[in-house]
C-alpha cells in the first residue's frame, strides 16, 4: 500500500500527529498526490529532474487570451496525461473549466484503484 506524509497546501507545511507527521494511505495518499502533481509546474525544480512530475498548467492559463475552448482541451490534455503516470489512475471520465473574471475553476472525474475521485482546483490571477 502506498503512503506519504500528510501536506497542509494552505498552510505549506505538514500535518502533525502526536508530534510526528501524519500518514496517508490509499485514497486519502493519491488525493494528494494528485495536488501535488496539478500544482508542480513541470520542468521548474531540480528535484524532479529526469521524472516526468508536474503539469504545464501555468503556460496554458497565465496571460493567455487563447480561446476558451482550446484552453479547456489543452488543459484535459495535460492534466490527464500528468494524472495517468500513477499507477492507480486509470481514466478520466469527466473535465470542465469555468472562468469568472481572473479565476478558473478546473474539475474533473477519475476513475481509480479506490473508485471514482471527484477534484476541483481553483487558479486566481
Amino acid at each position: 500500500m502506498k503512503k506519504t506524509f500528510d501536506f497542509d497546501f494552505d498552510k505549506g507545511d505538514f500535518n502533525l500527529k502526536n508530534g510526528s507527521p501524519a500518514v496517508l494511505t490509499g485514497i486519502d495518499a493519491l488525493k494528494l498526490w494528485i495536488q501535488k502533481a496539478i500544482n508542480t509546474q513541470f520542468g521548474r525544480y531540480s528535484i524532479y529532474k529526469g521524472r516526468q512530475y508536474g503539469a504545464n498548467i501555468e503556460d496554458l492559463i497565465i496571460g493567455k487570451s487563447s480561446d476558451p475552448d482550446f484552453v479547456k482541451s489543452e488543459l484535459r490534455r495535460e492534466i490527464e496525461a500528468t494524472l495517468l503516470r500513477h499507477d492507480d489512475i486509470t481514466g478520466m471520465i469527466s473535465f470542465d473549466v469555468t472562468r469568472e473574471s481572473s479565476v478558473m475553476r478546473i474539475s474533473f472525474t477519475l476513475t481509480t484503484a479506490y473508485g471514482t475521485v471527484g477534484e476541483v482546483y481553483t487558479y486566481d490571477g
